[in-house]
């Protein structure tokens, strides 16, 4: 009760001390059908409004701000690039996120720089300085960035007083100093930068006058920790990037549900190594896009169970040469492997040195895409690549090597235009599983990035790869690409599509080898699953990159569990228990805990079918037998390590891996989704997990657990004796 006639108190004082035009949080509309919320800004002039388009049950993505009725820019758009601030253009719009619902002033926003302040004239009174964005224990006063890059972003009012952006929210895992999350709210500030005759422009959006027209649009976050119990066991998953986002929404509801329920403890690694982990026994759940060594595979008795259907994607942000956002590109094999060579001219570079300076010189691009004022580009502009070892970087390489003319270029056939590839990457051998950094004079601009969410977060932010380094007094000085402004944006990426989903990017469309170009729609990536090959195991599969059929999205992706059936009994009922929610609830797209999030396809009938079929195969264990006691520590035979000729109680050897049908067999992307009804309590919680576990964060947090735990026990006693008698802290006697 004290807390919020505090809170309340707080709002007045705010309201009462404001100018006339400052918005309120009380102003906040409900949100509408969409999720968006409008406000009135009445700051930035009668009738103009803010739209944000999703205000509630955040994690770490991104969303549209958009505003109406504002003052006109005095250009298309802004004159500078990165973190320099256009010095020209007035009328600028930027757009914050903040610590807390009522930010007070700009240093309660991510990578405010300030206002240094003016001083007084004879017809002027002094403007007091702003002090940029600061955190507990800052030794650098200009360190605004504590937590990587800013987020903030400036754009123009059109003429018709319209403009927008898109900005990512961080979560607490993103930006500490933020510190966004279930518990502590943060904020959109919208500042419109009208003026005074000492400056209405970009340099000068933390002046007082510009923040004083601020319109405030509170924020809320789902937790972002787990939201799991602390207690019990649970079922250790390693395996495929590419299933983080689902994984992060089926583990915060699998572990809530009143029956079957199960705790995943998920950790993200590439798919090579999760199936090296898995025939070593190091886990007996991992997610994977190829299947195992079948020797590997028998020994450790791997059933694979279908999970998803998704597709990795060329996600981009490009601007055109007057401004204004590009939403469709269409991408060859050729190109795509131009750009993963850096084959685009880049300074004097010889093994370049005939061939255009970027993608947006190229004749072939141009011919791809006509009817666009395409940029003028920076020089080489090198894609955002995966520096990871991953299943995904060999079906990007198996598409360009089944295309003749990509084939060609690599081997160092010219295209018809002339291009060659970069002698570095002459007849570099095809497929890879990770990018080869093979000329050194790119090193430093062309820089794989470790970590698919990092790559995917960096694209969003719009931010080349790589960095320049520089002596000053013989120390290296290493300086990062700025970021690039709306309106001067030119950043091409290679992510997974869920990801370009969370972020709001576009994707490419991609041509297939019927000559269509498909872009990742649910019904392109489930004809990729239905036109692909099956491999020995049944289940596991790639795209038929022979297949003419002209729907097919050429890197549609199936993710499936490779689960050993030499695990224990409890370890294999926790692996029957989340099969038979993916299966049936977790199939069911939409953006509550516990559903499909979109970059997903449901699976078909006939994935579930196989689903079914591992899970049956889970139960019965290896050779049908028990291998345990059933408790998660089990007896000798509960050891990965085991040997695989002497499995518990006898028997023939392990099931078959195949659990499903066999190449050419029934049409996966045929029959309805998954009859078996969702989970009616999947509408219920509002808690996510955003994000993987590290191990090291997980293996530390218990002994902190327990020091904690001792200290509540020993200062119980003293904090309940101080409430009571009306000693100690203030805060102990509410």
């Amino acid at each position: 009760m004290a807390r919020a006639l505090v809170a309340l108190l707080a709002l007045t004082f705010l309201a009462a001390t404001a100018p006339p035009w400052t918005s309120s949080t009380a102003a906040v509309a409900a949100p509408g059908p969409s999720g968006a919320v409008t406000v009135p800004a009445p700051g930035a002039g009668a009738g103009a409004t803010v739209t944000v388009g999703r205000t509630t049950n955040l994690v770490n993505q991104t969303v549209l701000v958009s505003w109406a009725g504002f003052q006109p820019s005095s250009s298309s758009r802004l004159e500078n690039s990165g973190d320099s601030l256009d010095v020209n253009t007035e009328n600028p719009v930027r757009v914050y996120q903040c610590r807390g619902a009522l930010p007070t002033s700009s240093s309660d926003c991510y990578g405010s720089p300030g206002f240094r302040g003016i001083d007084a004239t004879e017809s002027q009174p002094a403007v007091p300085a702003v002090s940029p964005f600061t955190y507990p224990g800052q030794q650098d006063a200009f360190d605004a960035t504590p937590d990587g890059p800013a987020n903030w972003l400036d754009n123009v009012t059109r003429g018709d007083g319209t403009g927008e952006v898109a900005i990512q929210l961080f979560t607490k895992r993103e930006s500490a100093s933020l510190g966004c999350d279930a518990t502590s709210p943060c904020s959109i500030v919208v500042v419109p930068n009208y003026g005074r005759p000492q400056g209405a422009t970009e340099d000068l959006m933390d002046a007082p006058w510009a923040w004083d027209r601020r319109t405030v649009v509170p924020l809320s976050f789902l937790p972002v920790d787990d939201a799991c119990p602390l207690t019990g066991d649970s079922l250790r998953v390693e395996g495929s990037p590419m299933a983080a986002h689902a994984l992060a929404s089926w583990r915060a509801r699998t572990c809530t549900l009143s029956s079957g329920s199960v705790r995943l403890d998920y950790t993200s690694i590439g798919e090579p190594q999760t199936r090296g982990d898995v025939a070593s026994g190091t886990t007996n759940a991992g997610l994977v896009i190829d299947p195992l060594d079948a020797a590997a595979a028998a020994e450790r008795g791997v059933v694979y169970a279908p999970l998803s259907v998704t597709g990795l994607v060329v996600a981009f942000q490009i601007d055109d040469a007057d401004g204004k956002p590009v939403s469709d590109l269409r991408l060859n094999p050729r190109l795509v492997a131009k750009l993963i060579t850096g084959s685009y001219r880049s300074g004097g570079n010889a093994a370049v040195i005939d061939n255009p300076v970027n993608l947006f010189r190229d004749p072939e691009f141009l011919d791809l895409n006509p009817g666009v004022h395409w940029p003028g580009g920076a020089p080489g502009n090198h894609p955002l690549l995966l520096g990871d070892l991953s299943d995904t970087t060999l079906a990007l390489t198996r598409w360009i090597e089944g295309d003749k003319d990509a084939r060609s270029f690599i081997a160092g056939q010219p295209d018809p235009w002339g291009m060659t590839v970069n002698a570095n990457y002459k007849q570099v051998p095809l497929p890879f599983a990770s990018f080869p950094l093979l000329d050194p004079l790119l090193s430093q601009t062309f820089e794989p990035i470790q970590d698919l969410d990092t790559l995917s977060r960096q694209l969003s932010l719009a931010r080349f790869p790589g960095a320049l380094v520089t002596v000053e007094n013989g120390v290296n000085i290493v300086t990062k690409p700025p970021r690039q402004n709306p309106g001067r944006r030119e950043v091409i990426g290679i992510i997974d599509a869920a990801s370009a989903a969370r972020f709001q990017l576009s994707t490419a469309a991609l041509e297939n080898t019927s000559g269509a170009y498909v872009k990742p729609t649910n019904a392109a990536l489930l004809a990729g699953i239905a036109h692909s090959k099956v491999n020995a195991d049944g289940v596991t599969r790639s795209v038929d990159l022979t297949s003419k059929n002209p729907a097919v999205y050429p890197l549609s992706l199936l993710i499936s569990a490779a689960l050993s059936t030499r695990a224990s009994k409890f370890e294999r009922q926790q692996m029957a228990d989340f099969l038979s929610y993916v299966g049936s609830a977790g199939q069911k797209p939409g953006e509550r805990v516990g559903q499909l999030p979109d970059g997903h396809a449901p699976l078909p009938a006939a994935l579930v079918t196989q689903l079914d079929a591992a899970r049956t195969a889970v139960l019965a264990g290896f050779d049908g037998g028990d291998q345990g006691d059933g408790g998660p520590t089990g007896g000798p035979t509960d050891d990965p390590t085991s040997p695989p000729d002497a499995p518990s109680g006898g028997g023939a050897g392990p099931p078959p891996t195949s659990t499903g049908s066999a190449p050419g067999s029934t049409d996966p992307s045929t029959g309805p989704l998954d009859p078996q009804g969702s989970d009616p309590a999947v509408a219920g919680p509002t808690m996510v997990t955003v994000g993987s576990q590290p191990a090291g964060g997980r293996l530390l947090a218990l002994p902190l657990l327990a020091l904690l735990a001792a200290a509540a026990i020993l200062m119980g006693p003293g904090f309940l004796w101080m409430s009571r008698t009306g000693r100690g802290p203030a805060w102990l006697r509410r």
